[in-house]
């Protein structure tokens, strides 16, 4: 009987409980205060930044576009892109640090939000809503791009949002025979044929593991800027059945572990890491990665790949787009709404140039 790893419950499952105990219940670096905004009777996630010394970029402006873009610069594998990015970032420096505090909208404290599909003018209302709630505070939705989200960017910019680039993304769609003979793909499936290591379902026990392993790789391999989920979190997550995912197994331990959660007909992992400590020649990332790929094509889904490791994620089919952020300024005054339209300004001159150097 196939394994069915993620499922389509409402990620408000998600939310409820950070509302109760606070956000350092969810991830001791992400700070801010978690509340429902209603609108026409439906209740929208909403997080606003408190101040926090590096606060995670879920739920900061200042922590992505200043804290982790510096550390993201020093990753460049361009010197001319690195020397570029660090030319453009150090002048700009005080005018990110005055973008915070925002309002996200339709939040969750996770690397890539999935937004579902709303009809009409519901995001004009969701947005004069929060306006009238929350005065003078910039209004962020994150995670958008014309690949997972066009419509949504279509309903934001007729309800007058603008968009400020964020990152590079990747997005997979196992679900072609084409997929599957991508050079990549097929020696990663030799691999996990030749030298296969036990898969592991994972369930709510599994949590405290899976939280070291994702913060092995996330954490301390790259940014601790990312979002220190704890194991309380990700077994609430997984008991509501929101999260799903599998593991591999190396000498009777679990080794490498993703959680994935879907929203209609895409998936994204916002949860995946592995042993750190264990030898590379084992390909733990390889062989995860492909169990997400095997999982989106058994369940017919798109996959939302993220960000990070651009070249392995291009020659596994990975497409490469740009992703936004939507900003709603209307009634932010003073120096804040300032600095976001200085920025918003600068970093659409910039960015295309700089993420083309990250490829």
């Amino acid at each position: 009987m196939e394994r069915r790893v993620t499922n389509d419950t409402n990620p408000d499952a998600l939310w409820e409980p950070i509302v109760e105990h606070g956000t350092a219940w969810c991830a001791p670096n992400v700070c801010a205060d978690a509340q429902w905004l209603t609108v026409r009777g439906s209740r929208w996630r909403v997080a606003i930044t408190r101040p926090c010394p590096r606060n995670s970029y879920v739920v900061s402006a200042t922590g992505q576009y200043l804290d982790y873009a510096r550390e993201e610069i020093r990753r460049l594998p361009s010197v001319v892109g690195r020397t570029l990015s660090h030319a453009v970032l150090r002048p700009l420096a005080p005018l990110l640090r005055a973008l915070d505090p925002v309002l996200i909208l339709d939040a969750l404290p996770v690397s890539t939000v999935l937004h579902a599909t709303r009809t009409g003018d519901t995001w004009g209302e969701a947005l004069e809503a929060a306006r009238a709630s929350f005065p003078g505070l910039p209004i962020v939705v994150r995670s958008l791009d014309e690949c997972a989200s066009a419509a949504t960017m279509a309903q934001l910019r007729t309800a007058g949002a603008e968009f400020v680039p964020s990152r590079l993304v990747f997005h997979q769609d196992p679900r072609h025979r084409a997929f599957w003979r991508i050079r990549n793909v097929r020696n990663d499936l030799a691999l996990s044929i030749d030298a296969p290591l036990p898969i592991v379902t994972l369930t709510a026990d599994d949590a405290p593991r899976i939280a070291a392993l994702y913060w092995m790789l996330y954490g301390q391999k790259h940014s601790q800027l990312n979002p220190q989920f704890s194991p309380e979190w990700l077994a609430h997550a997984m008991r509501a059945g929101v999260f799903g995912g599998e593991g591999l197994s190396h000498d009777g331990r679990l080794a490498a572990a993703y959680l994935s959660y879907r929203v209609e007909d895409l998936m994204t992992n916002p949860v995946f890491g592995y042993d750190t400590m264990l030898p590379q020649q084992l390909g733990l990332y390889r062989r995860l990665s492909l169990l997400a790929m095997q999982t989106a094509q058994r369940d017919g889904l798109r996959l939302h790949a993220s960000s990070g490791a651009p070249g392995f994620k291009a020659t596994r089919g990975g497409m490469a787009t740009m992703e936004y952020h939507a900003i709603d300024l209307r009634g932010v005054a003073g120096s804040q709404r300032w600095a976001w339209r200085v920025f918003a300004q600068t970093a659409r001159a910039i960015a295309p140039a700089i993420f083309r150097s990250a490829r």
